[in-house]
Order: C-alpha cells, then sequence, then structure tokens
C-alpha cells in the first residue's frame, strides 16, 4: 500500500487544482482566447458555442485555481487571464497553451464578437450628429490635453517648424475628433494621415483640414489598415476607449510604427461611470497604467512619458507616450525629451 503520509499535500494542492482545471479541452481553448483580452460570459459562450450556465461553471474551475480573474466595467463582468508573473508555473502553462494555434471557427466567433462591440460605438457616431460636442461638454475638452499630447511627442508648438521636409515626422492620427490635433500637427510633420471609420466623424475635421495641404483623410477601419512605409509618428485621443480590442489596438500600432517611432495617446483613467456608454458612446470604462503597460508590452512597446489631469464629473485623463525599449541611442527624428511616469 502506498504511504501518502510522505506527500506534502500544502505544497501539491495548487498544482493539482491548476492542473485539474486545464486540464479540459474546452476550459484550455478558454485560457487560449483570454491571451491579452477579456470577454463577458455571453461573448465567451458565443465564441464556444455554448449556454451561458455551462460557460460560467468552466469559468469558476478556472477562476477557483486561479487561472483567470473578474474585471468590472460597470455593471458588466468581464474574464481575463491571471497575470502570470513571478508564477512560473502559470507561465509554463500559458506559454504552452498560446502556442498552439486557435481553431479557425473560433476566431471566426471573436471576430464576430468584436463587429458587435464596433457597432456599439458606430450606431452612436452615425446617429448622434453633437456626439463630439457631448463628449467635450460632459467628460473633456481637447484644449486639455493638446498641448501635453504635442509635448509627449516630441513637437512644441510655439517653436518655428523646421524647413523643408527634412527631419519632419511622418504621422498618423487615428480618430481626428475635430481636427484640433491636425492643424498643431500639420506644420511640424512631413505629412499626417488621418483616419476614422466613420464618415460623419471625418466630416467634423474636414473644415481643420482644408488648408492644410500636407493632412489627408481617410476612411478607414483602422484594424484593416495597412502600409508598406510606416510612421515615426502615431496619435490615438480618447480613442481606445471606443475599441473593440484594445490589445488588437496594440498590435496594430506596432506594426505601423517605424523602429524609432513614437506612439502618443490621451485616455480615461479607469473609472466606473457606466452612463459614457449610452452618452458618449463608449465601450471600455477608461484603464489603468497597469492594462496600458501590459498591452504595450507584449508588442514590445514601453512607456517613456506618463501625465494627468483631473477633469470635470470626477473623469481623469492620462497621456502616455510609448516607444520600443531598444531604440534608446538611435536618433529620434522628433528629438523627443520624455518624463518618467508620475
Amino acid at each position: 500500500m502506498q504511504n501518502t503520509a510522505i506527500i506534502d499535500s500544502d505544497t501539491l494542492d495548487h498544482v493539482v487544482q491548476v492542473a485539474k482545471a486545464a486540464g479540459d479541452t474546452l476550459r484550455a481553448g478558454i485560457l487560449q482566447v483570454l491571451n491579452n483580452e477579456s470577454y463577458g460570459v455571453l461573448e465567451l459562450g458565443r465564441i464556444f458555442a455554448m449556454a451561458q450556465p455551462a460557460i460560467s461553471h468552466h469559468l469558476r474551475v478556472l477562476s477557483e485555481a486561479g487561472l483567470v480573474s473578474k474585471r468590472k466595467e460597470g455593471t458588466s463582468i468581464f474574464y481575463q487571464r491571471t497575470n502570470a508573473l513571478g508564477e512560473p508555473l502559470l507561465q509554463a502553462l500559458f506559454a504552452e497553451i498560446d502556442a498552439k494555434p486557435v481553431p479557425s471557427e473560433v476566431q471566426k466567433q471573436i471576430k464576430a464578437v468584436y463587429r458587435d462591440r464596433q457597432h456599439h460605438t458606430s450606431e452612436y457616431f452615425a446617429t448622434r450628429t453633437d456626439a463630439l460636442t457631448t463628449q467635450q461638454e460632459l467628460i473633456c475638452a481637447p484644449t486639455v490635453y493638446t498641448a501635453a499630447v504635442l509635448e509627449a511627442a516630441g513637437i512644441n508648438p510655439a517653436a518655428a517648424p523646421p524647413r523643408g521636409r527634412d527631419g519632419k515626422p511622418k504621422a498618423l492620427e487615428i480618430g481626428p475628433g475635430g481636427g484640433d490635433l491636425l492643424t498643431q500637427l500639420s506644420p511640424h510633420c512631413d505629412s499626417v494621415l488621418a483616419i476614422d471609420n466613420s464618415a460623419e466623424m471625418l466630416a467634423e475635421a474636414a473644415s481643420a483640414a482644408a488648408s492644410l495641404p500636407n493632412v489627408e483623410l481617410q476612411q478607414q477601419d483602422f484594424a484593416d489598415f495597412q502600409t508598406t512605409t510606416g510612421f515615426d509618428l502615431v496619435l490615438a485621443t480618447m480613442v481606445l476607449h471606443h475599441q473593440p480590442s484594445p490589445s488588437q489596438f496594440f498590435r496594430q500600432v506596432q506594426a505601423l510604427l517605424k523602429p524609432n517611432g513614437i506612439f502618443v495617446i490621451a485616455e480615461l483613467c479607469a473609472h466606473s461611470h457606466e452612463w459614457v456608454k449610452q452618452h458618449c458612446g463608449d465601450f471600455w470604462l477608461g484603464f489603468s497604467a497597469e492594462q496600458l503597460s501590459h498591452w504595450a508590452a507584449q508588442v514590445g512597446l514601453t512607456i517613456c512619458h506618463h501625465q494627468y489631469f483631473a477633469q470635470r464629473n470626477g473623469f481623469t485623463v492620462q497621456v502616455v507616450a510609448f516607444r520600443p525599449p531598444d531604440t534608446s541611442d538611435q536618433p529620434n527624428p522628433l528629438d523627443n525629451k520624455t518624463r518618467k511616469p508620475t
């Protein structure tokens, strides 16, 4: 008979629980799709063609084993994979799961979930002619963060821009809004491409860009945007909280950014004001610095500038700049003097 008295259950219980939780094809699949992304119960049920009670059971098993955690977005609950930093067992498990390809049918359903998320925002901006005004009145006007965005990008609007095209960056602005940033970027850039998937939003920026010969407006879904040249500077102000997948957004930016380029965002800090979903078309209730840093790190970017601005109705705006971590010794075309996060 085996002598179980010599087995220290206290040191093995967690290993056994993790092994049992992950030792199921469906639960391993859930962990796979939760890599860098978070989903609600109904979304996961759709992805895996499973009823809510059944998917909730599997999430409970994964949660009890410490493999997934919950994040509240107002009254909504999203599940995400546990941060495996400092957990060799979880790191090894997740690495093995992530090395396997996601089944094509699962990928198809994930894209369908993203389309539904995008529809929430697209419908809002398509039907609200006062969308920009409403957001600025309720949350934040561009004047609050525009100067900080330019500073993070290494641009001094008060200084005379260099003559000619030499030394001027090629810039991309995602979601130009009313064009407030375009007018200040234009003199300091070789070219500025502004894209938005909403014709109504581009119309808002058109008047500001009409007299700017190096600015091009393009109706384009950012997730599908491709180029062969890349950009020195990518900017997105008050855009990320509308994106169906922030992690995919960072991945797309990294693919478009030149090796010594800079990515700058102005974004809301995490908050609990769920009314913005209805009144401002937001999908996410802001983001923590840890979330932004995690998504950036996954694609090889690090934070090089971080500022906070208290704003009306209890909101806080953050301006964050990212760049590849291995370019510190390379000349920066924007001559950016960044500050450590505060």
